[in-house]
């Protein structure tokens, strides 16, 4: 009987442990089944990410919002559609106002010098320095997940996990900003790496707003390297030496031509200059072009004038322009060289009494447009108006409006001379 008894309590316990490794190996399936599934979800999920990417470009739809989620972001198209980031690992960098990176939001205090963030052992980096932020593109899926998002000059950068992009223009802002009051600054931008930028000193904030043309031309952007930028007859010109000369509305910054490669087409451009509702010139790094401005288009050279030209001033029937050390005269009738000074190094300006003004080394030019006739002015020797014999910029030479006096920059400081008076 106890023998029995002993059988009996075997065969139980291994009933219930064939029971318990039966119930493990259920839950197992399970788990599997549910992972099976979450991982048909994530495809799912990553595969229509992919394609409403693709038919935003297609259809030239912008980001009309980027929001942070719970557990993520959600993209908003100007169609309504949206690509739902629910990994939690998928950074956004963004262009600071204080020219830093940020990433979600905060500042990394890394500044952005026109590289666009990395993967680097795992890691983001910016500029070649570590953000600390850990990436995690997921590998060896058949669905690219997206590892990252850089906006930048009106542009969403979304970046796969098999290294492919696809770039979407963002919505355009529309600026509060009165252009009225205030004035525009260009900065050339970094050469090789970043197009020109420009600014507006709002004189009701007291504060600079930057990058205002990308933020109002999203996916444009202007030439490198922005030399110069003129208001004439209602239109912004905006010259640059290497890219596309471009026009735009100088009450709302939105664009409104553009010359494509004109480095190419014409050659590296310095100064515009206008001359009627319909012509105005250009100057480059090998002579003077005629601009139609109406359509706009790029005329004739001006024969007789080769090499670097940069500062250009119509005054009465003359055009005058400063390049190679000299001073060119041209003749608006005819446009034949009329006559060449040989002095005449930055600046072109008109003072109060009408009179053509330019700047050679401590030597002020002042040339009569009558008799087109030269007087040279000697300053003290270590007085000389700023100039860079090697990359052209824009001379600082102005007259003043309310009296017959002239400023220019030399060094560090900036001088006035009264007209006539050689003190």
């Amino acid at each position: 009987m106890k023998i029995n008894k002993t059988i009996l309590y075997l065969l139980l316990a291994l009933l219930f442990v064939g029971c318990a490794d039966y119930d493990e190996d259920i839950n197992d399936l399970n788990q599997k089944y549910e992972d099976v599934l979450e991982e048909q979800a994530r495809q799912a999920e990553a595969l229509k990410n992919h394609e409403t990417l693709l038919t935003a470009l297609q259809n030239q739809l912008t980001v009309d919002k980027v929001v942070a989620t719970d557990n993520g972001y959600t993209i908003t198209f100007s169609d309504n559609s949206t690509v739902n980031i629910s990994d939690g690992h998928t950074p956004v960098f963004t262009l600071g106002e204080n020219g830093n990176w940020f990433i979600d939001g905060k500042d990394s205090g890394i500044a952005a010098e026109g590289y666009t963030p990395q993967i680097v052992d795992g890691y983001w980096y910016i500029n070649g320095e570590s953000t600390g932020v850990k990436a995690q593109p997921e590998d060896g899926t058949s669905a690219p997940t997206i590892i990252s998002i850089v906006i930048q000059d009106g542009v969403a950068i979304f970046t796969f996990s098999d290294d492919s992009q696809i770039e979407v223009p963002i919505k355009e802002e529309t600026t509060t900003c009165d252009f009225s009051k205030g004035f525009f600054i260009v900065n050339e931008g970094q050469f090789g790496k970043s197009g020109g930028v420009i600014n507006f000193y709002n004189s009701l904030t007291n504060k600079v707003d930057t990058n205002l043309f990308v933020k109002i031309n999203p996916g444009k952007d202007l030439g490198n390297t922005t030399q110069f930028a003129t208001i004439y007859n209602e239109q912004m010109y905006i010259v640059s030496k290497q890219g596309d000369f471009v026009t735009a509305n100088p009450n709302t910054l939105i664009e409104t031509g553009r010359i494509k490669n004109f480095n190419k087409t014409a050659a590296d451009g310095h100064a515009f200059c206008g001359i009627t509702e319909e012509l105005g010139l250009v100057s480059t790094t090998k002579g003077i072009f005629k601009l139609n401005l109406n359509p706009l288009s790029l005329g004739d050279k001006i024969e007789g004038i080769t090499g670097k030209v940069g500062e250009l001033l119509q005054y009465r029937e003359h055009v005058y322009a400063v390049g190679n050390n000299k001073i060119y005269v041209i003749n608006t009738a005819t446009w034949e060289l009329e006559k060449t000074f040989d002095s005449g190094k930055s600046g072109l300006t008109v003072s109060k009494d009408g009179m053509i003004w330019s700047t050679h080394d401590n030597l002020l030019l002042k040339i009569n447009p009558y008799t087109l006739k030269m007087e040279t002015i000697a300053m003290p020797n270590d007085i000389k108006a700023s100039y860079s014999p090697w990359a052209w910029t824009a001379g600082s030479l102005t007259a003043s409006k309310q009296e017959t006096a002239l400023f220019f920059v030399s060094g560090m400081h900036i001088f006035k001379y009264v007209i006539g008076d050689i003190t």
